[in-house]
Order: C-alpha cells, then structure tokens, then sequence
C-alpha cells in the first residue's frame, strides 16, 4: 500500500511565507525580543527566555527557513503566532490546515512541556487569518508517527509497532482517535481515490483485523488521501 508524509514538503511552503517578512510593529507590554539564526521571537513577561529560545530552535529544526518572525504569549497556555505573507484566510491552503494541529501539537510536546498552544497564521500586520490548537500526542519511530487523543501512549505505540512491522519506515503518517468503545485509525496514503484503493482492498483489509486483534477492540480505518481528505472506509 502506498504511504505517505507530506508534512516535509507542507512546511516548506510556510518557510517560503516566511522568508523575508517584516517584523510589524506591535506595543505589546513589557515585551522582550530574541534573535538567533535568523528567527526573532516577541514574546512576553511570562514566558521565559528559555522557552523563547526553544521556540526558536523547534522553528529551525522543522522550517529551517532563512528569516522568520514569531510571536509567543502566555494565558491558559501558550499563544504562538508565526508571520506569514499570506493576506487573506482563503489563500490558505487547506493541506496546510490540515497540519497545522500537528504542528501546534509537537510544538506543545517538544517546546511548552505539554502545555495547551494556540497556533496562529498572521499576516504582515499581525492581524490572525488562521488559528488552531493542539490535539494531539505523538509517538515516531523511523519516521513514522501516530498522533493520537482519546487514548493511551500505550495504545499509539501498539499501532506505531504494528506500522514498523507493515513497512519498516515511513514516511508515513497516522492519526489514532477513539469514539466510545471505537478506535478510529487515519492512515495518510499516496492514493488520490476510492478507485486506487480499490486496487490494494485486500491489504486494507487485513490492516483492519490487524489493528482490531493489537488493540483488541473495534476498528475503524481511514484512508487519506495526501491532502488529508477522506477517501476510503473500512470497518469490521
């Protein structure tokens, strides 16, 4: 079966929004300002200096774009705002906001100590055109992940083992959920339809009574497209 981790290539596009932004001017009080490698984060009194530089690293370790500006606040968890040249909500791409809380959720893990974060696309004049928030956990191995809620750390990594001994490595992307006594599996592939996946049922099949013997319960397994959009179904 074809698998797929667009996450790469969707993060370039943001380097490329923000390489060369501007910072806007804003009066934001008793904010303080740090730049390293070409990324300046605003951000204020209650968020340390720590988490700015950490915020800074996690931009470069996963953009690595040549300028960026980013803003961080802190208040039932952590705002954070990243400069765009994007002027209007409808340029958005919809792949784009379909990682976006996988991006808000890695930053929650690796930057904020699992604190709840708030992620906004601003435009040059910091106005929000597109917010999200963390909703998920995540497990990788060989670049594979499983982002999942709903369910135990123990239970994504059943299925990121499961994934390892299907494939080996990724790039693959998996998001596990759970809806009452239900596991809801969504497996990103590189099939743009049902009738694609029509070609490899069996396979898809034998996934899905896999994944119900390994989680002992219900399963219901998602086939995405490399957009993120639903393209087939199956279940027990």
């Amino acid at each position: 079966m074809k698998k797929v981790h667009t996450l790469s290539a969707l993060l370039l596009v943001l380097v490329m929004l923000a390489s060369g932004c501007e910072s806007p001017e804003v009066n934001v009080e008793a904010e303080k300002t740090l730049t390293l490698n070409g990324i300046t984060v605003h951000y204020s009194g209650d968020v340390s200096a720590s988490e700015a530089k950490a915020l800074i690293n996690f931009i470069k370790d996963t953009l690595n774009p040549d300028e960026m500006s980013a803003y961080v606040k802190r208040d039932n968890g952590y705002t954070v705002g990243l400069v765009t040249t994007y002027t209007s909500p409808e340029e958005i791409e919809d792949l784009l906001k379909f990682y976006l809380p996988m991006i808000a959720s890695e930053m929650s893990q690796e930057v904020f100590e699992g604190s709840h974060v708030t992620l906004q696309l601003l435009d040059e004049e910091k106005n929000v055109l597109f917010s999200t928030e963390s909703k998920y956990h995540y497990v990788t191995s060989n670049r594979i992940y499983v982002w999942y809620s709903e369910v135990g750390e123990d239970k994504a990594n059943t299925v990121l083992n499961y994934a390892l001994s299907l494939v080996g490595e990724g790039p693959w992307d998996i998001i596990l959920e759970k809806s009452g006594d239900t596991y809801h599996v969504r497996a990103m592939s590189g099939f743009t339809s049902r009738e694609e996946v029509s070609s490899v049922e069996n396979e898809y099949k034998k996934m899905l009574s896999d994944l119900e013997k390994e989680l002992n319960g219900n399963v219901v397994l998602h086939v995405l497209d490399s957009e993120g959009n639903e393209i087939a179904v199956f279940n027990g």
